[in-house]
């Protein structure tokens, strides 16, 4: 039999600043190439890749 689907998702949100973001970018990205290179399956990385780059961003105000 197929895999069963679960109808609610849980989700989990990160508050990361630029620098992070750009650290997380960086790295799937390696992680892309590299698998590329190995001839693997890439479409999860790129998936989630495109989630990273087009997060949503907001202001915060505070001292954090």
């Amino acid at each position: 039999m197929g895999k069963s689907i679960n109808m609610t998702q849980r989700v989990k949100c990160l508050t990361i600043n630029r620098y992070e973001h750009g650290l997380m970018v960086r790295a799937l990205y390696d992680l892309w190439k590299q698998t590329l290179a190995e001839e693997g399956p890439t479409e999860d990385i790129e998936d989630l890749l495109l989630k990273v780059i087009d997060a949503p961003t907001r202001k915060r105000f505070g001292r954090f």
